[in-house]
């Protein structure tokens, strides 16, 4: 391998893992505090399209300074896909299976903010007029932030610096699904929900399989009824996207004050798309 090919690897190398950790890292910061004191604005936060087949549209996507400081900004795209968690893995645009970036134009792909300055990315999307363009696609957004690095470390014996002018610092991600007209996007089915019991915490575990052929947004809940006593409760709601053929698993902890005795659980899935909703239930006993 030429020394050109192996500096080429460990940039993209360290372009990823920047990503990778600075995602992570601004979804454990936000839950703790107000993202604009990150300083940086994105809004969306996603986009659901529904575009029909040969339809071309702009969106926008706005970025805020709200710092006294000028800042960059790498827009780009790439494809991913779901695992069973939820997680994403990101994949270099135009190999997902159901691939959005290919029909994704970006204007501009850089942007230089001064203090106290908004922009506006615009997000071209021209679905396909042939069969490709009636299935449903996904991709995402990165905005990345560049910041001068302020020392160049010199790691060479022959006392040439290699380093880098600008890193990326952290980034925001902007979800992209497109849903054409014709899919079916209300066809989850649940493929287990049973009781984990735990010296612990005490759990309930539903999984759901999407399987038509349309991106899916639903809501997840579980009404549990003590059968003894005949009291109710609702456990914490969630929120989740589910892309074709993906089959996902939910996590519900049991509230540790739960009085010992047989319980009915109701378990929930609620269509963003329609009013029809789909439910199983199961019966357990805390002994």
């Amino acid at each position: 391998m030429s020394p050109k090919t192996k500096l080429y690897l460990s940039i993209t190398l360290l372009f990823f893992v920047s990503i990778f950790h600075t995602i992570d890292a601004q979804k454990n910061d936000t839950k703790n505090k107000d993202p604009k004191s990150l300083g940086v604005s994105v809004s969306p936060s996603h986009f659901h399209f529904t575009q029909e087949q040969g339809e071309i549209k702009t969106y926008d996507i706005t970025v805020k300074n709200t710092t006294s400081t000028a800042k960059s900004f790498n827009v780009n795209v790439y494809d991913f896909d779901m695992n069973g968690k939820g997680k994403s893995s990101f994949l270099p645009p135009g190999e997902g299976k159901y691939s959005l970036s290919k029909w994704m134009n970006i204007s501009p792909t850089f942007i230089e903010l001064e203090p106290f300055k908004t922009k506006k990315v615009k997000v071209t999307v021209s679905v396909p007029s042939d069969d490709n363009g009636r299935k449903a696609a996904w991709s995402i957004l990165m905005i990345e932030q560049e910041a001068p690095r302020s020392n160049l470390v010199n790691t060479r014996k022959d006392g040439n610096t290699v380093a880098f002018g600008i890193v990326p610092t952290f980034a925001f991600g902007i979800f992209a699904y497109q849903n054409p007209p014709n899919v079916l996007t209300n066809n989850i089915e649940f493929t287990e929900f049973k009781f984990l019991e735990n010296d612990a915490v005490n759990k309930l575990l539903i999984e759901v399989q999407n399987q038509g052929d349309g991106i899916a947004y639903c809501t997840s809940y579980i009404d549990l009824t003590n059968l003894d006593t005949g009291e109710q409760q609702r456990l914490r709601v969630k929120n989740f996207t589910i892309v074709p053929d993906l089959i996902r698993d939910f996590v519900f902890n049991l509230p540790q004050t739960l009085e010992k005795g047989k319980y009915l659980a109701i378990g929930v899935l609620d269509y963003e798309s329609s009013e029809e909703i789909q439910a199983a239930k199961l019966e357990f006993e805390i002994n």
